[in-house]
């Protein structure tokens, strides 16, 4: 099961910076949700990338048409990780804090807590980095899917060549640069390919290459709980009209916004020929 992600503005709401993408099941349509975003929420995005130092981003949302982003200055953001370090992030710039002791370490625990100034939120999480689970092999080709009944079918076709591992249960996050640029990215699991050597084919209709572009995917393990928030953002925009809406379900207790992403990290490039 997949669906693919795009850098968009929430109606009524921001969302910034580690949210690298909102889910969609077509990259070119536009989204639009019903979040009650009459009093600000405490926006957390969090991640623990393989071999890499962890970073929180805090803000708070803000209407669609307000440019002040909201970021939340003077918090108390500390990490565990699962060999008995316990870290306060330094606030590297404002909203933005960062580790400069624990990295990333594939099967370990991750706690977080956040004070804000104040003592207006405090927000608990944990998630558990997976193992990693690399790319064989990156293909990017001019798409032979000929137009389909006056539907516009992709220019390019990326292709992920991975082997799932046996006798567990996997999710795939893949984030897709070009020159460097986050363009898309996709979540995916491993319900009816369990162990297989796979072929993920990332569909974006609106993908731009040209020659000597330098495309990159990088391919996350996440746990279930980061997956199920990602993939939220595409049954939300689903719902019958008229139902109640709710926010994507989050992995952290204290806000109804934002993530908590243990995750590794594995890249592969191809230049455009």
């Amino acid at each position: 099961m997949k669906t693919s992600q795009k850098l968009n503005s929430i109606n009524g709401l921001f969302i910034p910076f580690l949210m690298l993408a909102t889910i969609l099941t077509s990259c070119t349509e536009s989204i639009e949700f019903e979040f009650d975003v009459a009093a600000p929420q405490l926006v957390v995005e969090a991640i623990v990338p393989e071999s890499q130092y962890a970073e929180v981003i805090l803000s708070k949302t803000a209407n669609i048409n307000d440019n002040n982003k909201n970021l939340v200055s003077n918090a108390l953001v500390v990490l565990e990780d699962g060999f008995g370090t316990s870290e306060t992030l330094q606030e590297v710039s404002p909203g933005r804090y960062r580790s400069n002791k624990i990295k990333g370490v594939p099967g370990s625990n991750y706690a977080l807590s956040v004070q804000t100034e104040g003592n207006v939120s405090f927000i608990k999480s944990e998630d558990r980095m997976p193992k990693p689970v690399f790319i064989n092999r990156l293909r990017v080709r001019e798409s032979i899917i000929p137009e389909i009944e006056g539907v516009k079918m992709p220019d390019w076709e990326v292709i992920v060549e991975y082997t799932d591992p046996e006798d567990e249960i996997n999710y795939y996050r893949f984030v897709e640069y070009v020159n460097g640029k986050v363009t898309v990215s996709y979540v995916e699991n491993d319900r009816f390919n369990n162990g297989k050597d796979n072929k993920s084919f990332l569909t974006c209709v609106d993908r731009k290459l040209s020659k000597g572009d330098t495309l990159t995917v990088e391919m996350q393990s996440i746990s279930k709980a980061v997956y199920d928030y990602f993939y939220a953002f595409g049954t939300i925009n689903n719902l019958v009209q008229g139902s109640n809406t709710t926010n994507p379900i989050s992995n952290i207790s204290g806000a109804n916004l934002g993530y908590f992403s243990a995750h590794t990290v594995h890249r592969r490039s191809v230049v455009i020929e």
